[in-house]
């Protein structure tokens, strides 16, 4: 279970399974070895497709695994728990399959606020199938168990939409985009941010909007790879213009970690994931504006996925589908060591090596890689030319199965954003 890429907790390696305790007379072993591998590279948009044509060669347990899988990721956590609870209802299998269902199954129950369930999930995996975790694993969910412990009588994050709502979207000093934030008596502009797993706020901030403050001293992997201790507070009614969310997460970092001191610019908090899901569908505009309907509008698209707690976008490069993270808040895309391996070399032919910097909470790090023009990105019926897009060479932080990370420099190019989490579509208009 994930928690930071840019406010993240550390991942959860997904295997190539090669094991299943169902015997497989009637299984494609071909098949599902492809199936398996596109689990493992996140791509759910091909997997949808070729699981759809394949369903008839898998057998029955095989056909809830992927069906759950895919209800995970294309943001349906009640289906993929009823899966899951159908996969288990025979029997409590002890097996690579079933602890890759149950790490869904935890990720299911945070996005429905269910911490308690979340919990025992958690502990369940710690205490049955350790012997299928690996080191990193083990360590993900030591750190976790601690948030959903603090957690586990807090009441779920809910929603009041009575109405369209209109709201000014205002740049900050560093151009990322803010939304008026209140709590209390006390406003504030906070970033609004898709690529902020868990909503965030100075340790000073969550004390001046009265916030419930509870001590639970996880780490946190920023997308530099710097750890970040942090701890919880609630807040038991946040406004967004007329929309009222109440009992929301947020994780407490000490103030200097949000703080940039180089260019004498701090955040206050983040609006992140968690709050911008439970919205729907938010479309933003070019002239600073978001709109938040009360019903959202059904789409087909199919192209805008969870990799638990970070969307991920298809994108089309030269012909090519690629997988990018989509976080509002980064200015800039960029291009992961994904990306370098499967173009390594045009690029290494074309363009010349350099040390380039990234900065996240917790600090500023440099990476090798290389400076790219003339990039051409397609996403829907989308395209526009990006210049002097970071490409990272090596693996910064975890490992990261995404070609590279969506930015501002590809929103701004069009009039309109509309992002629909409840129908799984991202479109630009």
């Amino acid at each position: 279970m994930d928690l930071m890429k840019r406010i993240y907790l550390l991942s959860v390696t997904l295997f190539f399974i090669v094991g299943c305790t169902e015997p497989r007379k009637n299984t494609n072993s071909q098949v599902l070895s492809s199936l398996h591998q596109l689990v493992e590279e996140l791509n759910y948009f091909e997997l949808q497709g070729v699981y759809l044509k394949q369903k008839g060669k898998l057998t029955e347990k095989h056909q809830l695994y992927f069906e759950a899988i895919l209800a995970n990721a294309f943001n349906q956590p009640e289906r993929s728990n009823q899966l899951i609870d159908t996969f288990f209802s025979d029997s409590i299998e002890n097996d690579t399959l079933a602890k890759q269902l149950l790490q869904r199954r935890l990720t299911n129950h945070i996005h429905l606020s269910e911490y308690a369930e979340a919990l025992h999930v958690n502990e369940m995996l710690r205490g049955q199938y350790t012997s299928l975790l690996d080191s990193g694993e083990v360590e993900d969910l030591d750190n976790t168990h601690k948030i959903w412990r603090a957690l586990k009588t807090a009441p779920p994050q809910r929603i009041l939409k009575n109405e369209n709502v209109i709201l000014p979207i205002t740049k900050d000093k560093a151009g990322l985009s803010t939304i008026e934030t209140k709590c209390g008596d006390t406003t504030r502009n906070f970033v609004f941010d898709t690529g902020a797993n868990f909503s965030v706020i100075q340790k000073s901030e969550a004390e001046a909007m009265g916030m419930r403050f509870i001590p639970a001293g996880f780490n946190v992997e920023a997308a530099t790879g710097l750890k970040v201790k942090s701890d919880l507070a609630v807040a038991e009614q946040l406004e967004l213009g007329s929309i009222v969310l109440k009992n929301v997460v947020f994780l407490v970092f000490e103030d200097a970690a949000l703080s940039f001191p180089s260019f004498d610019y701090e955040i206050k908090g983040i609006i992140g994931f968690p709050v911008i899901r439970a919205l729907e569908e938010i479309q933003l505009y070019k002239n600073g504006q978001i709109r938040i309907p009360k019903e959202p509008t059904i789409y087909n698209l199919d192209n805008l996925a969870l990799d638990e707690y970070m969307p991920i976008v298809k994108g089309g490069f030269q012909g090519e589908n690629l997988l990018f993270h989509f976080d509002t808040g980064a200015q800039k895309t960029s291009l992961f060591y994904n990306f370098f391996q499967k173009y390594k070399r045009e690029i290494e032919a074309k363009y010349k090596k350099e040390t380039l910097k990234v900065s996240s909470a917790g600090g500023e790090v440099g990476f090798e890689g290389y400076v790219i023009d003339d990039f051409i990105l397609k996403i829907g019926d989308a395209q526009a030319r990006l210049d002097s897009l970071q490409l990272s060479i090596s693996q910064i932080g975890q490992v990261d199965r995404m070609d590279g990370n969506l930015g501002q420099d590809f929103i701004q190019q069009f009039d309109t954003m509309i992002i629909s989490f409840k129908f799984a579509s991202i479109l630009f208009q």
